[in-house]
């Protein structure tokens, strides 16, 4: 017999359901810690009882909280075709190498978060994107007109660029938790015994 949903089931599927629409993902349980401190802030705020601050939370405070979520990234220019996109942002050659490391190491990371499988999935698929759509960029860059040498900068679109620098950073705080924790893999305790850098 499955358990009968709970009212902040209720509203963080509303929640991942209007990110969803709106071409982003979280993962279930920060959706839940986010449902959470929002009865907090509101009962806090209102003076009234935790209970009574959940009445607050309607699906259209949900839509507006998820919308305010999406604008916060709005510099990775979300459902853009970032292929497509104006290539302003020249990014040095060993700082796009680092970047496209970090970010297959970044799967690696995130595939140890086994308590969502499915923002597990979308995230891995997030990571896999960028990573194509960096080769696909880096790729089509012209050669250097005097055919001397290779260029020394590669034009990047900049919502590629943020996409990636979130994905990096998002992946830097999730390895750290597992190497505070000790629960890390094997490669990633060693870089903490070594005192070398994830990212």
């Amino acid at each position: 017999m499955t358990p009968k949903p709970t009212w902040v089931d209720g509203r963080v599927d509303a929640l991942l359901a209007a990110l969803h629409d709106l071409g982003m993902s979280v993962s279930r349980a920060a959706a839940v810690e986010l449902i959470h401190e929002r009865v907090r802030w509101v009962s806090s705020q209102m003076g009234i009882s935790a209970t009574a601050a959940r009445r607050y939370l309607t699906d259209d405070t949900l839509a507006d909280l998820a919308r305010a979520m999406v604008i916060s990234v709005a510099d990775e220019t979300p459902g853009a075709d970032v292929i497509e996109s104006p290539r302003t942002a020249a990014v040095p050659l060993p700082i796009l190498g680092r970047c496209i490391a970090g970010l297959a190491e970044a799967i690696h990371i995130r595939l140890r978060e086994l308590d969502d499988i499915d923002h597990l999935r979308s995230t891995v698929a997030q990571l896999a994107q960028a990573l194509s759509a960096i080769g696909q960029v880096t790729s089509d860059h012209p050669p250097d007109p005097t055919g001397r040498a290779a260029a020394a900068v590669v034009m990047m679109p900049p919502g590629l660029v943020n996409r990636a620098a979130r994905h990096l950073e998002c992946s830097r705080r999730f390895g750290s938790s597992f190497m505070r924790t000790g629960r890390g893999p094997p490669w990633m305790m060693w870089m903490k015994g070594s005192g070398r850098r994830i990212a």
